[in-house]
């Protein structure tokens, strides 16, 4: 990348590194900042530094330069025509080989997301984290980074006491299995509302959850049955929404490994007893709570034996937890707790949390049945995509509305920055104008029938690599795809390539809009059309990322 050697070249004669001027002045420059030290270091005017800087550049870059200019406290490098030529010609063809570096391929980033919970239904509640970590899993991979995606399914803990109690007192298992998750969910409700009115039942509840832990034939067998239902529940949303995860692995998972993590923190003496739990007190923190006051374990215990495991079998580099902010204090805890025990020499924890998905009434609640599903919303987004086909007389997308409309839900919270609450609204999550999924997809299909028409008026003509100048904004935009791909993997934020795809898309439609690509001189349109190539290219790969469908034509 030109970037990486004029980066290189600088920071061996100044020490300074240059930053992206995004096209607003120049393609690189370095910073005000940046240049105030390189005076105090040679202790000499600005003119001559600057002089001498610009010199230099052309001298190593031979044709590479248009020109360097000292612009509000900036100084700002422009790169020449040539330069972008040469730049998407390392693109051409090779997208992914482009954006991969060697040196990540031996460092391990493991990816904690989506995580339902058992016998629970998948609701809007849990596609944030779903897709935010599929599509940051991605963007790694792309770095060349090695990657693993874990499910930490929820199928663990004091709900199960909850739900097999439920189960038990007002259950009928044979209609449990023909209607699964609605089922539970309505015995899990039933058992709160009746709790609220009989709180001796937290406390059988308890007793059940206790029996689950200790290994009881029926507390198990009916856990087992929650499990193997809910399964296919999750598999068939993962199936509609395209994620493929890794590993699947359960809380259940470690119930072996928590005496291991009971017993280091006693030698390290780390644990107290407090009304007869037991807790960790931290620095600049609550106390964490291992164990109950009955022997049971807890969230924290099982989060600390899932921490050792993966760091043991994946000597990751990081382990980047896709979860709700609402969680941001746990975190801060294992993280405390991992550190007192001498685990993260080696890793590094990363607490990716989001905003939550809230009502407009509040938050959304399992227990209280105050939730959308998201089979609810794929249905609307189904049908609002089908009324789009008939308003527009589309008929190249009929039968692949499903895609659109997952494709629609999905940009519409990837696109929004992952820190932010999202209050829900069909019309939020299901836009299908301005900046959407849909725009992107028919950016894509038009570069695609472009590529087919050159082809049916032109055959076997040689695609020309030059860069057409009425282009130019196309190529400023593309060098700057892998360094987008950085930013958003540093900052575990899809919402950065969101952004960039989006203003990717409008640079080809204004060239397309003002440029008349295919015409009769077939050496024109052979230029043209290898812009329109490495678009293809570079769009494709940003919806692959992000997880939405492609379209083949328009």
């Amino acid at each position: 990348m030109i970037r990486e050697e004029i980066n290189k070249f600088l920071k061996e004669e100044t020490g300074e590194e240059i930053e992206n001027s995004h096209g607003r002045f120049g393609d690189y420059c370095l910073t005000p900042a940046a240049l105030n030290r390189i005076l105090k270091k040679e202790n000499v005017a600005h003119a001559d530094t600057e002089k001498k800087i610009a010199d230099d550049l052309k001298t190593n870059f031979p044709g590479f330069i248009e020109k360097v200019e000292f612009e509000s406290g900036f100084l700002n490098i422009y790169l020449s025509k040539s330069a972008y030529e040469r730049e998407l010609k390392e693109m051409s063809g090779k997208v992914n080989d482009y954006l991969k570096d060697a040196s990540n391929s031996n460092q391990t980033i493991v990816f904690d997301y989506s995580g339902p919970n058992i016998a629970k239904p998948f609701s809007v509640g849990h596609l944030r984290s779903t897709i935010i970590g599929q599509a940051n899993y991605n963007i790694h991979k792309a770095l060349g980074y090695t990657v693993v995606g874990i499910n930490h399914i929820g199928d663990w803990g004091t709900q199960f006491g909850k739900l097999i109690y439920a189960i038990c007192e007002w259950g009928d298992e044979d209609k449990i299995a023909k209607n699964p998750i609605e089922e539970l969910n309505c015995l899990y409700i039933k058992f709160h509302e009746e709790a609220e009115k009989n709180p001796q039942l937290e406390d059988l509840a308890r007793a059940w959850s206790k029996k689950l832990e200790d290994g009881d034939k029926q507390a198990r067998d009916l856990w087992k049955k929650c499990v193997d239902w809910s399964f296919k529940e999750f598999d068939r949303i993962y199936k509609i929404l395209n994620i493929k995860i890794d590993n699947v692995v359960g809380e259940s998972f470690y119930e072996d490994k928590l005496a291991f993590v009971v017993k280091e923190l006693e030698s390290k003496n780390l644990l107290e007893k407090s009304e007869g739990a037991l807790i960790v007190k931290l620095d600049n923190l609550p106390p964490a709570l291992i164990k109950r006051q009955d022997g049971g374990a807890l969230y924290m215990t099982r989060d600390l034996a899932a921490l050792k495991y993966r760091i043991d079998k994946y000597k990751s580099r990081e382990i980047v937890y896709h979860v709700g902010q609402d969680q941001d204090l746990h975190f801060k805890q294992l993280e405390s707790i991992a550190q007192k025990l001498g685990w993260l020499e080696n890793t590094h924890i990363v607490f990716a949390g989001h905003g939550m998905m809230r009502l407009p009434e509040g938050k959304m609640s399992t227990r209280k049945g105050r939730v959308i599903l998201l089979d609810d919303l794929i249905r609307e987004a189904e049908m609002r995509v089908l009324a789009y086909e008939k308003d527009r007389e589309v008929s190249n997308i009929e039968g692949k509305e499903l895609e659109l409309a997952t494709s629609a839900i999905k940009y519409a919270d990837l696109s929004t920055n992952r820190l932010s609450d999202v209050v829900f609204s069909f019309d939020r999550l299901i836009d299908l104008k301005g900046n959407s999924a849909i725009y992107l997809q028919y950016s894509y299909a038009r570069m695609r029938s472009l590529l087919s028409e050159f082809t049916k008026r032109f055959g076997g003509e040689k695609i020309t690599e030059e860069l057409p100048i009425e282009a130019t904004e196309i190529a400023k935009a593309a060098i700057f795809y892998k360094d987008t791909l950085l930013r958003s993997a540093n900052a575990n934020q899809p919402n950065i390539l969101c952004d960039f795809a989006f203003d990717f898309a409008n640079k080809f439609n204004s060239f397309y809009e003002k440029q008349r690509i295919i015409t009769d001189d077939a050496s024109q349109s052979s230029k043209n059309i290898w812009i329109v190539k490495i678009s293809k290219d570079l769009l494709g790969s940003m919806l692959d990322l992000l997880g939405l469908s492609k379209l083949d034509k328009i």
